[in-house]
């Protein structure tokens, strides 16, 4: 699998932390850094920014994963992805609303790339875990990954391995 430049991660990361930057250009470096990441991964297509008819939602990403890398044939076939570069950790209210997202589109796994991770206390599952909790036992599953975890990572094996960990946290100890 492909090694990733540490030069273009750190890069996007840095993007994405730029004040001088609207909130959108910064949240569209994440996405990007995301996309980068993903498209290593082999057997795996990505689309950006997909908008329903109506315009009531948006997709930050799309995966399609033939499943052809080792790790990945563990994650479904197709599973969104909602990029959060907030400075803050993402409330329970935004968890939500992805959620609902997987619902409306009938996809069981969404990926939370959470710049600074989420809400609540993960071993109480309070605040953004209860939300993904109760996600859980409905039906859909959501894992959470951090900007500190894109950045550690040196090239696709390592990040699908990293998907593939987060769902066996979440299905086996209910860990997000």
């Amino acid at each position: 699998m492909a090694d990733y430049s540490k030069e273009e991660i750190s890069r996007l990361a840095s993007l994405g932390k730029d004040k001088s930057l609207t909130t959108t250009e910064r949240g569209d470096a994440l996405e990007n850094l995301f996309c980068y990441l993903l498209r290593g991964i082999p057997g795996v297509l990505t689309r950006t920014n997909g908008i329903d008819p109506f315009r009531g939602s948006e997709i930050d990403i799309s995966v399609a994963n033939a499943q052809t890398a080792m790790w990945m044939k563990v994650v479904p076939s197709l599973f969104l992805v909602e990029c959060k570069n907030w400075d803050s950790p993402v409330d329970a209210k935004a968890v939500a609303a992805f959620i609902l997202k997987l619902r409306e589109k009938g996809v069981g796994l969404g990926v939370m790339v959470a710049a600074n991770g989420i809400t609540g206390d993960q071993s109480d599952l309070t605040a953004a875990y209860m939300k993904i909790n109760m996600a859980q036992q409905a039906g859909q599953r959501v894992i959470v990954v951090t900007l500190e975890d894109l950045r550690s990572l040196e090239n696709a094996e390592q990040l699908s391995k990293l998907l593939c960990e987060r769902i066996l946290e979440c299905v086996a100890a209910g860990r997000f």
